[in-house]
């Protein structure tokens, strides 16, 4: 967790997955199918409530077959949760106030659509998925640091040289550091 540039919470994409296999008793490999296929965070956006064809679950040798509303309504209780546990977390350390927005990363949260809406709707802070396209680049291990880092980068600043500064010098030690943490990054 930061303070000043960024909070930041370890709540995984991997909670919503046991939960969907723990409700509905399949593996937690069809629960990340699934989620996958089917992700979305609210129950009011669904469009179409399709049937769903279960193929493992455990306690019977046939096919179970749900509503897409229900595997939704299962995600919409855990990303809920998530979202209170942030809200609950930034407003006990009075830094509610001090957040202009919320950035979501990482692949369990921004593959689940209106993930956002729902974390606007609980912190009443405007949220953002991560977009970065070199993202899918990156090893998974370092997307959320490198999200952040992006993040950081992008945000305007002010820059004062004093005339006594050598920028020659500047320039190329921030060259130099760019270079290695793309290094870093992409080998």
């Amino acid at each position: 967790m930061f303070s000043n540039i960024q909070i930041l919470f370890h709540l995984d994409g991997d909670n919503i997955t046991r939960d969907i296999a723990l409700v509905l008793n399949i593996s937690e490999e069809e629960a990340e199918k699934l989620k996958r296929q089917y992700g979305l965070a609210l129950k009011s956006f669904i469009d179409n409530d399709n049937e769903i064809v279960l193929n493992t679950c455990k306690d019977d040798s046939k096919n179970k077959i749900i509503k897409s509303s229900e595997l939704i309504e299962i995600m919409e209780a855990r990303i809920e949760e998530i979202f209170s546990i942030i809200n609950k977390d930034i407003t006990n350390q009075g830094l509610k106030s001090r957040i202009n927005n919320v950035i979501l990363t990482g692949q369990g949260i921004i593959n689940i659509n209106k993930s956002d809406v729902a974390g606007k709707i609980v912190l009443n802070i405007p949220v953002k998925i991560s977009t970065g396209r070199a993202v899918s680049t990156v090893k998974p291990e370092y997307r959320t640091c490198y999200a952040l880092i992006r993040y950081i980068a992008q945000r305007p600043f002010a820059k004062s040289v004093s005339s006594k500064i050598d920028t020659n010098s500047k320039e190329s030690f921030f060259k130099e550091l760019l270079s290695r943490v793309k290094e870093f990054f992409y080998s």
